[in-house]
C-alpha cells in the first residue's frame, strides 16, 4: 500500500509543474488575444452588433435591447437597456422600471462555421422606478394609508443581469438567442434576435 501511495505522490508531483506551465501558457494566450483585439490593427476588424430580446421571470418581465461592438469572434462590449414590469403579490403592486448598464458578451463557438455558439452576457448598471400602481392600503380602523412595498416612484436601483444561452446564426448575420435570465430582481428565460 505504501508503494502505491508513493507512486501516486510521485506522479502528482511530476504533473504539477506541467499543469502550472499550461496555466501560464493559457494566461499568455488570453493576454495576447486581448492585446491584438484592442490594437490599431485589431480595431479595424470591429463590427457593430445589436440584439432585441424579451425576458420573463417569476415576478418580472419586459424587453431588453443591446448595442455594442464585436471586437473579435469571441467578445462583444456595449450598452444594454432593459425595461421591467414587476408584480408584487403581497402588496399588491406593479412596479415599472427602466435600467441601463454596460454589458459584455462572450461566445464559445461549437463548430468551425460559427453557426451555433454558447454565449454569456453579463450587464451591470442602474435602474429607475418611473411608475407604480398600488403598493398602498388603507387601515380600516384608523383610516391611515400604509405603504405595503419597499419601492417608491423615483427610486434608483442597482441592476445586474446574467444571461447565458445558446445562439443560432442564420442568413447573413441574423441570430437567435435563447437561454435563462438571472438578475437582481428575477430568475427566468429570455428569447431574442440579433444582427
Amino acid at each position: 500500500m505504501r508503494k502505491v501511495l508513493l507512486i501516486i505522490a510521485l506522479l502528482i508531483s511530476a504533473i504539477q509543474p506541467i499543469k502550472a506551465q499550461t496555466m501560464a501558457d493559457d494566461a499568455k494566450v488570453w493576454y495576447e488575444g486581448w492585446k491584438y483585439a484592442l490594437s490599431k490593427e485589431g480595431r479595424q476588424n470591429w463590427k457593430p452588433e445589436f440584439t432585441a430580446r424579451a425576458y420573463a421571470g417569476f415576478v418580472t418581465e419586459g424587453p431588453a435591447i443591446t448595442g455594442g461592438v464585436r471586437i473579435d469572434d469571441k467578445r462583444t462590449f456595449g450598452l444594454m437597456v432593459w425595461k421591467g414590469s414587476t408584480w408584487i403579490d403581497a402588496a399588491p403592486a406593479r412596479v415599472y422600471s427602466i435600467s441601463t448598464g454596460m454589458y459584455m458578451r462572450r461566445y464559445f463557438h461549437l463548430g468551425k462555421k460559427d453557426i451555433v455558439a454558447l454565449y454569456s452576457d453579463f450587464a451591470i448598471g442602474a435602474g429607475y422606478v418611473y411608475r407604480m400602481n398600488g403598493g398602498y392600503m388603507t387601515n380600516a380602523e384608523t383610516g391611515e394609508t400604509v405603504k405595503t412595498t419597499d419601492y417608491s416612484e423615483g427610486d434608483v436601483l442597482f441592476s445586474a443581469t446574467w444571461q447565458p444561452g445558446i445562439r443560432f446564426r442564420f442568413w447573413r448575420n441574423l441570430q437567435l438567442f435563447l437561454g435563462p435570465t438571472i438578475s437582481t430582481n428575477t430568475v427566468g428565460l429570455h428569447l431574442g434576435m440579433g444582427f
